[in-house]
């Protein structure tokens, strides 16, 4: 079975027996690959529930999001990470990543997921995504959906049809998109409910052929750092 890195070992010390059980086949089906040498891209663990409220209640974070609730509470931490735990376990492909600064014990800075629905459903979020502020600019989202989306999406899923929205204004978001390669749909925008406002959003999709698919570019993970190394 896939051994944790020593930082994630100390993650799960107060675990139940049941919950440590979980930590280890979500790392045996998915282990941790490595964004930058010390970024590192993996399974939500259920010790992620503590940073996971922290981020989600930020407004920094939250404004730009439509799905979590606000305020986000221990429950909706709970119903998550069982529900994305519970998810992979059924069907053995995990779909909702977290980033972990390695520099800082394996700190929750960020999640993406990617979506399993078929290509015959084009109205949800394909790839959904959040980043903690201190680490914008870097590219590091952009860079991890390219993977995934790649890796997961188009090569394990066999999705060559796409669908994604971003409020109206949230460039950083829309860049993260088109660098994926998906395409502003100008006349296909929608309004959505949030903290009783109506927001315009953009949509972006993204059709792929076979041909289209042999000729992306492949991005790969990282090394870790030497420091990082077990």
């Amino acid at each position: 079975m896939q051994q944790l890195h020593s930082h994630q070992r100390a993650q799960v010390d107060n675990l139940t027996s049941e919950e440590y059980q979980l930590v280890l086949a979500l790392h045996d089906r998915s282990p941790p690959q490595w964004l930058t040498p010390t970024i590192q891209v993996g399974p939500l663990l259920p010790s992620d529930k503590d940073e996971l409220m922290r981020h989600l209640n930020d407004p920094r974070v939250y404004t730009y999001l439509l799905g979590p609730p606000h305020p986000y509470k221990s429950e909706d931490a709970d119903w998550w990470i069982h529900h994305r735990g519970a998810r992979m376990l059924e069907d053995g492909t995990l779909l909702h990543y977290v980033f972990r600064d390695m520099n800082k014990q394996g700190k929750l800075i960020g999640a993406i997921t990617i979506d399993s629905v078929n290509d015959d459903n084009l109205e949800g979020d394909d790839v959904g995504y959040w980043l903690s502020p201190e680490y914008h600019g870097h590219g590091l989202m952009a860079r991890a959906a390219k993977i995934l989306v790649q890796d997961v999406s188009i090569n394990k899923l066999g999705k060559r049809k796409f669908n994604a929205f971003a409020f109206e204004g949230n460039w950083a978001s829309r860049r993260t998109l088109e660098r994926l390669g998906m395409s502003l749909c100008p006349e296909m925008g929608k309004n959505v409910d949030k903290d009783g406002a109506t927001i315009p959003c953009w949509r972006l999709r993204m059709f792929l052929s076979d041909e289209d698919v042999a000729k992306r570019e492949k991005v790969e993970w990282a090394t870790p750092a030497p420091h990082l190394v077990c």
